[in-house]
This record gives structure tokens, sequence and C-alpha cells, in this order.
């Protein structure tokens, strides 16, 4: 058995090796970016790097989704590698698909090829011989909540099992082995960091009123007079949202057909943050009784329905100091926040509710997330030191008999059982 050091020598000289096919795999990315549940090119790519290393691969799952194994014939705990790939869609950002709209404003391009180039490094750097476990290498789709119409049609036609990716592979049985997760996220910033991340239901509300011409509008029941009122009721509940990590946001997809009619159909998408399950269902009830009040109040009626979006990200600090230690190869003097707290959400999040995981943000991008002037600021460290971590973290973890890996996936405090897991989301609906 080589000593870790020389593994770790090998797993980067790898990297290096193929430093020109990984860095062409994150500007592909970048040029053909496609949105949650159709990441037809992007997954084809995946597949494509993944056979060629000879692993055997499950795709099809979760419609983009894939998972290849490398096992190491020894026994040890499953470390699943993440990838996502879905892109956004902001048509006003410049280098966006002309037709989609579609751009990886929020850098998940990178996610993909740093998950292809470690695989890359693991396997060819024949890494498994001096490991224990298992490692699943999982491009997954679907991240951003966006097009949620669309994606709650998809539920009731079978084709997905949640609204995000990994929330239903998990219920496609994906993660049933797994024993340990880790992806890395690219950021603007300049520091390595993990947060915890809100969780979120979605609301569809649909107000009902009674069309009638408009100038005679005493005839009618005005919906969108009802949306107006129900905004301002939400407006107004905010001074009782003491805790800072609330968030209730929402657009008004459709207000009417015509401008001399009343309108008797008025529709809202609205998102409703926060940093536990329980202070979510209490939200939701909220809201709901806002929204139900606004239309009782005017003579119409409200239809709310509730999906379970993604579970809170708690990142597990054991696995946050094994990160570190993987970046301090590469990095000795680099820096490192693992205690703060976003506003935002990841479907990593249902992973960590099940498995000890992390959500590491790495540097290499910059301008504004989800924004028209972001982009790859620094190539190297977007896709290949990405990549580099990814297998060094594998490498700090299942090197020699996985002893660090399986004090991990043993430190299950706080986690819940796949099925616990379904039932706390089935229950926001």
């Amino acid at each position: 058995m080589r000593t870790k050091q020389e593994v770790i020598d090998a797993v980067l000289a790898t990297i290096e090796a193929h430093r020109e096919q990984i860095l062409a795999l994150g500007e592909y990315f970048w040029k053909n970016p496609e949105p949650g549940y159709r990441e037809f090119k992007t997954s084809a790519k995946a597949k494509e790097v993944l056979s060629g290393l000879g692993l055997p691969l499950r795709d099809h799952l979760s419609i983009t989704g894939m998972r290849a194994d490398l096992d190491t014939g020894r026994k040890g705990p499953v470390l699943a590698l993440l990838g996502e790939m879905d892109s956004l869609i902001l048509p006003s950002h410049p280098e966006c698909d002309p037709e989609t709209g579609a751009i990886h404003s929020c850098g998940h391009h990178s996610h993909i090829t740093a998950l292809l180039g470690a695989a890359i490094a693991l396997v060819e750097s024949g890494a498994a011989a001096d490991l224990s476990g298992k490692i699943a290498f999982i491009p997954v789709p679907a991240e951003e909540c966006i097009e949620v119409a669309e994606r709650r049609a998809m539920l009731e036609r079978g084709e997905i099992k949640a609204i995000g990716g990994k929330a239903s592979m998990i219920r496609e049985g994906v993660f049933d082995d797994v024993g340990i997760a880790l992806m890395n996220h690219l950021s603007t910033g300049l520091s390595y960091t993990c947060a915890l991340h809100n969780g979120f239901v979605i609301k569809a509300v649909t107000f009902h009123g009674k069309s009638c011409h408009a100038a005679w509008p005493s005839g009618g029941i005005n919906a969108l007079n009802i949306c107006t009122l129900a905004q301002n009721a939400l407006a107004l509940l905010r001074e009782t949202f003491t805790d800072p990590s609330i968030r209730v946001h929402g657009i008004v997809n459709s207000g009417g057909d015509s401008v001399n009619i009343i309108p008797d159909s008025v529709t809202m998408e609205y998102l409703l943050r926060a940093s536990s399950m329980e202070k979510i269902k209490e939200l939701s009830m909220l809201f709901d009784r806002a929204m139900h009040g606004a239309a009782a109040a005017l003579g119409g009626t409200a239809e709310v329905t509730t999906t379970p979006g993604y579970a809170v990200m708690n990142d597990h600090q054991g696995l946050w100091k094994v990160f570190e230690d993987a970046v301090r190869i590469l990095h000795p003097e680099a820096n490192f926040h693992s205690t703060g707290a976003v506003m935002s959400s990841t479907d990593m999040g249902d992973v960590s509710q099940i498995v000890p995981s992390i959500h590491s943000a790495v540097p290499g991008a910059q301008g504004t997330s989800h924004g028209k002037d972001y982009k790859v600021k620094d190539p190297e460290q977007a896709y290949l030191d990405n990549a580099r971590i990814l297998a060094l973290t594998a490498v700090e973890l299942l090197y020699g008999d996985a002893s660090r890996g399986n004090e991990i996936a043993a430190s299950r405090e706080g986690l819940l059982t796949i099925p616990e897991y379904i039932s706390m989301m089935d229950s926001l609906a």
C-alpha cells in the first residue's frame, strides 16, 4: 500500500495530466446551460466521462441524474460526491442561451466539472487500491427552484418525486446506502465557507372573484384587489417576524386578461423560508390565514396549494474539518468560516437531514450570484482546484481502513432515517 502522501501526489498528478480535458469540460458546460430536469446535453457529457472511466453506472435517475460507483472492494462507508448540473434562466445575462435564456449564473457548471475531474483523478490514479469503502459519483439535476408550476405538473404525472433533484433522488433510493455526502459550490468570495441554509415551502395561490365590465365594477369581485390586499396583509405581518432568518417573497403570475374586464382569477407564487422546519410550518399557517382572510374580506375565495420545498441545510462540523484538511494540502494559508447562516436554500439540505453532509463554498467566481454580471473569475480555482478538493477530501476520508470516514458516518446524532425525512417533508404539504 502506498503512503497517504503518495496517493495524494498521484491524485494531484492525474488532475494535472488531465488539465486541458477538465478545463474543456468547464467551458462546455458554461456554453451549454440547461434548466433543471432538462440537462440532457450536460447529462450525456457526464455519462460519457464516467462510462469512459469504466465505472458501473445507473442513469435516468430523476430524468437526467445518474450514479457511478468506484468500489474499493474493502469494507467502509459509501461516500457520495455530488455535482449539480442545472442552470438558471436569466435572459438579461449577456452570455445566456439566446433561445432559452438559460445561463449558469450560480456556477453549477463548475460543480459538475469538479465532480467529473475528481472522478478522473481518483480512478486514473489507482487510488482505490489504497482506500476502503465506495465512492458514489452523483451528477444531480434541478437544484434551482424555478419553473415551479411545470415541476408541480411533473410531480402529478409521476415523472419526478420532488421539486428538487436531490430530494427526488432520495425518494428514488439513490442514497439508501450512502453514509457521507459532500459537494462544493462555487463562490464569489475569497474564503472557504459552509453555513446553515434556510429550508422552504412553496405556495401557489389562486384568488377567485367574479368578472364583469370594468366600467361597472360593483357588479363583480375583483380578484386583483384581493391579491393586492393579501400582499398588504403579508407586508403588515412582517413586523411580527422577529426571527431574522425568515424570508417571504413571491411573484404574481397572472393578474387578469383584459383591461376592461374585472379579473375573476389571479395567481401568485411564493417561497416561505426559515431556519427550522418548525418555523416554516408556523410561517405557512400565517401565510394561508392572510390569503383566505383577504379573499373573505372582499367576497372572493382563495385556493392555496402548499408543496414541500427543501429542508434546512446543516453542515457536519466533523466532515468540515476533513474538508479543511484537504484544502490546506493545496493552500496552507486559506481562510475558513463554518459557523454562519445564509438566507438562501439548497436541496443539499435534504441530504444533510439523512447523512453527515457538507455544502462547501469555494472561490473562483465573480459578479452577483444569480445576476447578469456573474461569471468565472479563475478557471484554475473554479474547475481544477474544485476537483482537487473533492478528490483529496475523498482520500482523507477513505485512506487505509477509512477510519476517518467510518467515524463520521457513525456520527448520526440529530439525523433522520429516510422514511422519517420523507414523513417530515410530506407534513409540510
